[in-house]
């Protein structure tokens, strides 16, 4: 009987839902007077503070005249020549502050530091006479704008020019994919000057720049305040009203994010690559993040359903090393996935059960499998919150994130967690994972054998290797026309080296710009989506893997056959002259009419057998009986008619 008693609490004890404290109750939000915003949490098991603020400026209010400017801000704001160092970075460390530091991103300014509870009230007043009480001079704006100068580089002379041709070939390749603009049409948010330009603007940036930067910018209702660790609450909201509220500075300038308005396409995202390191796959579905709650349950449905799947695929059956849940969004355009991976003979297998698995939760979920997910992702993200500084800090981030992007201020996140009920979690599930929102992205090491794709560029290059230099034997063959080294009475380049790789190059570029957007067209005008290619799974894929490189080469040939005549050298024999390149043209002796120099001119270029460097410089003339003319170059013509002369006149000899 005592044993049955001891069974049955234990059974009560396991079973029983862990109580968990809100841990986001405590947070304190208030907007100063002055329009600064603040986020206040206090833990009394806390040992560190951390504080940290937030300026709505980055580098999208710039453009190439003063881009990085933000960047030399954040810098000069911890200077001042009121304290120790002239540097508050130093100065904080030296009292204990620890992860001293601040960074600049496209839309936000932060700057941010870890401190002993015992100065909080002290680090809090650091932080406002950082950012409203200056005196900088131009010895400070010299000095930050010599480290600032180390961190970002110096410009070196090729950047301007590597950054011209990515440019330009970005602008002649068809476009890349953007999931965000082609999943859920999202528009571009401007390009950002080139990064060589924060290098070149830095050494000029003065004074003056500096300050009005910081009077647009800096102004307490362009800012958020965060601030958690062990403190009296009540006290640190009156401190930070005396020392922040104070500050009567005003301003309109702000960076103003793009909007955050996605829509689905209704169209499945697949994405399949082989040749990849590894097999991987990310499977889940595509979403609109309208929702706080819609996310919560889509995180917990992830988390549980890689459990589920690690215990079947890896525990069990040993085929893979992990599961795990994946979510990535931007602009309320969400993605939600597992991911894993697996070796080759396995990796089928373990796409067709994922699938499998989530098709048949689509159609029942048990009111208790729901309820084990939810108190499982309790357990892990609310129950286990810590009371470091970091952890507080991800907290109140939340909480900010709630009410900046969905607008829930009377719920905190674990109360929104506690509302989901088995009936929203189907509903969510069901509208979510659709066949039209369904996401898969898909690497597979090899189809047939290892390093294939290696093999098959191998062989590429190969056969590009044989057309560069044996495709003139064709028409050799076609004329029936053999000679030997020894046969060659003279032999001169008419292309020079360097010119001849540049123009190998050229092509080899041009081939590849057309094939990419002859694949781009086909695709989106033909077949609906321009990136169809990449929807396609092994086998068929394979097919195309293997064709993309014969369709380039058979480009190739096209363009170095007979778009782009080449030529590079002048074999002499001794009936006939031969320039041989792409393709060979014959000078039969007797049919040249006679030899002089001409003067280079545009109108005779597709005449003009042979490139050099300095294309300008006179030609060799051959003047054919029958009327035609053709133009050959050389380092030097009049050397080269002699010869040509003297070899014609040896007929007549």
């Amino acid at each position: 009987m005592r044993l049955f008693l001891v069974i049955m609490l234990l059974s009560v004890f396991s079973f029983a839902k862990v109580d968990i404290i809100d841990p986001y109750k405590k947070i304190d939000y208030f907007e100063l007077e002055n329009g600064m915003k603040v986020y206040l949490l206090s833990d009394n098991k806390a040992v560190n503070t951390q504080i940290s603020v937030e300026v709505n400026v980055g580098y999208d209010v710039e453009d190439a005249k003063n881009y990085g400017l933000s960047h030399l801000v954040e810098h000069i704001i911890f200077r001042d020549q009121r304290v120790p160092y002239h540097d508050y970075l130093d100065y904080i460390k030296e009292e204990g502050g620890i992860e001293v530091n601040g960074y600049t991103s496209r839309y936000k300014t932060k700057y941010f530091t870890t401190i002993d509870s015992a100065k909080s009230y002290w680090i809090a007043q650091i932080f406002a006479q950082m950012l409203f009480d200056k005196k900088v001079t131009q010895e400070d704006v010299e000095v930050e704008k010599g480290a600032l100068q180390a961190e970002i580089g110096e410009i070196q002379w090729h950047n301007k020019f590597l950054w011209a041709i990515k440019s330009f070939l970005k602008a002649i390749y068809p476009p890349s994919e953007d999931m965000y603009e082609n999943e859920f049409m999202l528009s571009k948010p401007k390009e950002l000057p080139p990064r060589y330009h924060t290098q070149e603007n830095n050494r000029n940036f003065t004074l003056e720049q500096i300050k009005k930067h910081y009077e647009a910018y800096y102004y307490p209702a362009n800012m958020t305040l965060f601030m958690v660790g062990n403190f009296d609450a009540h006290k640190m909201k009156e401190f930070i009203v005396a020392n922040y509220g104070k500050v009567q500075k005003t301003g309109n300038a702000s960076t103003v994010e793009p909007p955050k308005n996605p829509k689905l396409n209704d169209r499945p995202y697949l994405r399949f690559y082989e040749g990849a390191d590894e097999n991987s796959a990310y499977i889940g579905a595509k979403y609109i993040l309208d929702d706080y709650k819609k996310y919560l349950i889509l995180s917990i449905y992830t988390r549980d359903l890689a459990e589920r799947l690690q215990q079947h695929m890896r525990n069990i059956e040993g085929k893979t090393y992990s599961v795990n849940s994946y979510h990535f969004y931007d602009r309320k355009a969400g993605v939600a996935t597992v991911t894993f991976d697996g070796l080759h003979d396995d990796f089928q297998s373990n796409i067709e059960y994922v699938k499998a698995t989530i098709e048949n939760d689509m159609k029942h979920l048990s009111d208790t499998t729901i309820q084990e997910a939810i108190d499982q992702y309790g357990k892990k993200v609310y129950a286990s919150i810590e009371h470091d500084s970091h952890s507080l800090m991800n907290t109140v981030l939340t909480s900010r994130y709630m009410r900046k992007e969905h607008n829930i201020t009377e719920q905190t996140s674990y109360g929104v967690f506690s509302s989901i009920t088995p009936e929203e979690y189907r509903a969510v599930l069901a509208e979510t994972f659709t066949p039209n929102n369904y996401y898969s992205y898909i690497t597979r090491d090899y189809y047939f054998f290892p390093l294939e794709m290696y093999a098959i560029s191998i062989l590429a290059f190969i056969f590009l290797f044989i057309i560069y230099f044996w495709l003139y034997r064709i028409d050799l063959k076609r004329s029936g026309v053999i000679y030997t080294q020894r046969d060659i009475v003279m032999q001169r380049r008419v292309t020079n080296r360097f010119v001849g790789f540049l123009i190998f190059v050229f092509i080899l570029v041009l081939s590849s710009i057309v094939l990419g957007w002859g694949k781009y067209l086909i695709s989106k005008y033909l077949l609906g989506d321009p990136f169809y290619l990449t929807t396609i799974d092994v086998p068929y894929s394979y097919i195309f893997t293997v064709l993309d490189p014969v369709f380039y080469l058979f480009i190739f040939i096209f363009f170095y056959r007979y778009l782009f005549s080449y030529y590079a050298r002048l074999d002499v024999v001794k009936n006939a002259m031969y320039a041989i390149g792409s393709k060979v043209k014959v000078f039969p002796k007797e049919e040249i009419e006679s030899v002089d120099v001409a003067p280079w001119r545009f109108k005779n270029c597709r005449k003009i057998i042979g490139s050099m460097v300095r294309f300008w410089k006179p030609l060799v003339r051959i003047n054919m009986k029958d009327g035609s003319i053709y133009y050959i170059r050389a380092s030097q013509a009049e050397h080269l008619r002699e010869d040509i002369s003297e070899w014609i006149a040896a007929k007549n000899s």
